[in-house]
């Protein structure tokens, strides 16, 4: 097979991080329908939006594809063969097993008490008008009393809860600003040692617990398996952050669905009709240490990867009328490896997937249980970070 460069779109860095800020979801759509599933958008930045590559790459992380935006700029663990990556990963598998096995079982019982709740609170006032915050603060609730267990004290979930806030309130201004320094000055910004000391604070935190775990929770389940301090505490920062944001917008996309949609079947189609239409990690990235090759392109060394989940859900070739909120699609559906990516794929793959389709599906079974109308004026998908409905405002009552 003969291999080639991306298609050139050529853009200026600058012309592209206007275009790019303008309208970001929009920008990865018209540019992959304009130039085609694999596109280099500036010098160095490639854009994906074809299932098949994005699988390869997904797949090939840490051996020929790595985590970072810019190996060239900013130190990284994620390289081959570092025992750093191996414990991270030994890490990633002992909780993959432990979210989808019976720890999972009576969490879904408490989650479900604690969203219906939730949705009680909004019927007595007789609507929400901004789910996510609320949202939020439930799905952090949930992983970390996953992570500690059901028999710790509440009082220590919530000081953990703050400090993850504080921990996202820093990095916000890095994550939703498309500008990019070079490590070496970044880490001098007011901006970065805020986030540096909000993390050691977190991380210090966690390290406590790790260094003696509570019974019955996450932490002790990666302990007992012999998983090192080090690589449990940045697992748990990572994925605590994950299961901050992720859950919730998914959440909120769901209410706003079954809101506009009044929506019957079943409760997993309609999750992964969500998923689909609004992933709520809907850009994720990767880079090239060497040159690479993946099917019939070839990807320079020092390539920062865009792989667009948002864009790769709406190839037609595998989503007729793509853009149509359709659930019965997902009956029988058999899908080839990459035309679906709400939680990546690959070693990197969401160590949460079962976790989260079964929280998702329980709340389905949740919101039906009241009746929802969309009241907002305009609800507007939010992509500076995590995917969320902006604007999303929903009169709520108890349908018994």
């Amino acid at each position: 097979m003969s291999v080639a460069p991306p298609v050139q779109a050529g853009l200026s860095r600058a012309d592209l991080l206007e275009d790019y800020d303008r309208d970001r979801a929009g920008f990865v759509l018209r540019a992959a329908r304009r130039y085609g599933p694999v596109v280099e958008l500036s010098p160095g930045t490639v854009l994906i939006s074809d299932g098949e590559i994005a699988h390869d790459v997904l797949r090939r992380t840490n051996r020929d594809f790595l985590m970072d935006r810019d190996r060239a700029w900013r130190p990284t663990d994620s390289r081959r063969g570092e025992d750093a990556l191996d414990s991270w990963m030994h890490a990633r598998r002992t909780m993959l097993s432990a979210l989808s096995g019976g720890l999972v079982e009576e969490h879904l019982r408490w989650y479900d008490g604690e969203l219906t709740t939730l949705m009680d609170t909004w019927a007595t006032a007789g609507r929400t008008d901004g789910p996510m915050p609320p949202l939020v603060h439930l799905s952090t609730d949930a992983f970390l009393r996953l992570c500690v267990g059901p028999g710790t004290a509440r009082h220590t979930r919530d000081g953990l809860s703050a400090l993850v806030a504080d921990l996202l309130g820093a990095l916000n201004p890095i994550v939703r600003s498309s500008f990019e320094l070079p490590w070496f000055l970044d880490r001098f910004t007011a901006r970065r040692r805020r986030a540096d000391r909000a993390q050691h604070r977190l991380d210090a935190a966690l390290r406590a617990l790790v260094n003696r775990p509570p019974d019955g929770g996450l932490i002790a389940i990666l302990r007992d398996a012999g998983v090192p301090t080090d690589p449990l505490v940045r697992i748990l920062v990572s994925a605590t952050i994950a299961a901050r944001l992720v859950p919730a917008a998914a959440n909120a996309w769901l209410l706003h669905a079954l809101a506009v949609h009044a929506l019957a079947g079943e409760p997993s189609h309609i999750v992964d009709e969500v998923l689909r239409l609004r992933p709520p990690t809907w850009l994720m990235h990767r880079a090239t240490h060497t040159e690479q090759v993946s099917g019939p392109w070839r990807f320079p060394a020092g390539a920062a990867l865009m792989i667009s989940p948002y864009a790769i859900h709406r190839d037609e070739r595998h989503f007729p009328d793509p853009e149509a909120f359709r659930p019965d699609r997902w009956a029988g559906a058999r899908l080839p490896a990459g035309a679906y990516l709400p939680f990546g794929g690959g070693p990197r793959w969401c160590v949460g997937t079962h976790l989260a389709k079964a929280q998702l599906t329980t709340a389905v079974e949740v919101f039906r249980r009241f009746r929802l109308e969309d009241v907002s004026g305009r609800v507007t998908a939010d992509t500076d970070s995590t995917m969320y409905p902006r604007g999303l405002a929903l009169s709520v009552a108890r349908t018994d």
